[in-house]
């Protein structure tokens, strides 16, 4: 079920540079066939038992809450997002306690109050100020509730293509105030107020050449047209790069990357 509530105030933090297109949306899905055997891992080992109140931030289009209603003995599990478009294609599974609510994650109190458990996957990298998101979360949390922040820790490839692609990326997020490695800073962040206990694990995620070349040519489809990017790299230059990635897509060209994510478990 999706009931649509006031987003309220949108903070720069929030500005979110890969859409809520249908092109967006297919992107997410393979995302979401990527990435679930890890985050199903990481889920399963670091929730151990029942939790009341599950929470995904940013869930866009609900995949990621549905691995959690499947993964996590919850009774409940809400999807929170400010996108009314992805909100909309997000449906509950069948049997599953799954709702999703209309809320810009990075605003605290959240619709749902007192979370056992949130989660959130590769959201960090499209916010600003880290560390204070962070703490804004854990400060939502219920006693004895846990954090989980499965997040990208660094994208390695020996590929041109795929290296032509990265810088492409950081240049869009450094331009914006973010960073794609977040991973990284939050393996160097102190313990923040209120912290009773923390784990930090790494997951390397190795899609197929297709998945990679699919994930890539729909996020670069979204932003060619963007005039930072235009200037910065020129039309002639995207377009070139746009034709590969959509062979390694079809197949037509091998494509390997690998990403380490950072896992991290902070209990309050």
């Amino acid at each position: 079920m999706v009931h649509l509530v006031p987003a309220g105030r949108q903070p720069s933090g929030a500005d979110y540079k890969f859409g809520d297109s249908d092109i967006a949306a297919q992107r997410l899905s393979t995302v979401a066939e990527v990435f679930a055997e890890s985050s199903r891992s990481f889920l399963s080992r670091c929730v151990p038992g029942p939790v009341g109140l599950a929470v995904d931030l940013g869930c866009g289009p609900g995949h990621s809450t549905r691995l959690i209603a499947e993964e996590v003995r919850a009774e409940r599990v809400v999807g929170l997002d400010r996108s009314v478009t992805f909100l909309a294609r997000a449906e509950a599974g069948d049997g599953l306690p799954v709702a999703f609510r209309r809320h810009d994650v990075t605003t605290t109190p959240f619709p749902v109050a007192g979370p056992d458990l949130l989660y959130a996957r590769l959201l960090l990298s499209h916010l600003r100020d880290t560390a204070s998101v962070v703490g804004r979360w854990l400060g939502a949390l219920a006693p004895n509730g846990r954090l989980l922040l499965d997040e990208v820790d660094s994208v390695e490839s020996e590929h041109p293509v795929a290296r032509d692609y990265q810088r492409v990326v950081e240049a869009m997020l450094r331009e914006n105030g973010q960073r794609l490695d977040v991973g990284r800073v939050l393996g160097a962040m102190p313990d923040p107020p209120g912290t009773v206990s923390r784990e930090d694990h790494v997951a390397e995620v190795r899609p197929t050449s297709r998945q990679v070349g699919r994930m890539f040519a729909l996020n670069l489809r979204v932003w060619r047209g963007d005039p930072f990017l235009v200037e910065e790299f020129g039309t002639e230059w995207l377009d070139r790069l746009q034709q590969r990635l959509d062979m390694a897509a079809s197949g037509k060209m091998e494509l390997p990357v690998v990403w380490t994510m950072r896992q991290m478990v902070l209990v309050v």
